[in-house]
């Protein structure tokens, strides 16, 4: 699957100091293999990867820097699906989550992904999928404002797919 993925931003403001980061959206792919249990539960193993650019803006005292930053993540996901409708639906609207393992600039970190879509099938076990989630970790963009931001970081994706049922 392949979309686009948009992260949080951050920012933080003390006395004569104040920094942010504000974040661009960027390309996202997710390759996924699942199993199904049964018409309504379903697990899946994936790998995502997305590319964002970020602007760094702090402000320290009368000085005032700003620098234009790229970041680059991946991610191992294992999700429990519950789907909505059974596997003869054509159409068939699901809901996911699970643990995350990140790997983003100067940190590995587990996250949780949550995803709400739809598949839609075509015929002899192909068809379509979209997909909405969200990954919420910690933030290391957050950890290197000065001064530090706090909060998670939150990824978000759009992903348009094409799905094989064997």
């Amino acid at each position: 699957m392949a979309g686009t993925d948009a992260l949080s931003s951050a920012s933080a403001v003390r006395a004569n100091a104040a920094a942010n980061y504000d974040t661009k959206v960027g390309p996202a792919i997710n390759v996924a293999l699942g199993y199904h249990f049964s018409d309504w539960v379903s697990a899946q193993a994936g790998y995502a990867w997305n590319r964002n650019r970020f602007i760094v803006s702090q402000l320290a005292g009368s000085t005032f820097s700003q620098s234009e930053n790229t970041a680059v993540q991946s991610a191992l996901t294992a999700e429990a699906m519950l789907y909505f409708r059974p596997r003869a639906s054509r159409l068939r609207p699901y809901l996911s989550a699970g643990p995350a393992f990140l790997s983003l600039p100067n940190e590995q970190t587990a996250g949780l992904r949550v995803a709400v879509g739809i598949d839609v099938r075509w015929r002899r076990g192909w068809g379509v999928r979209y997909s909405f989630s969200e990954v919420m970790s910690s933030n290391p963009f957050a950890k290197t404002l000065n001064p530090p931001a706090a909060g998670k970081l939150m990824n978000f994706q759009n992903l348009f797919g094409v799905t094989k049922t064997f």
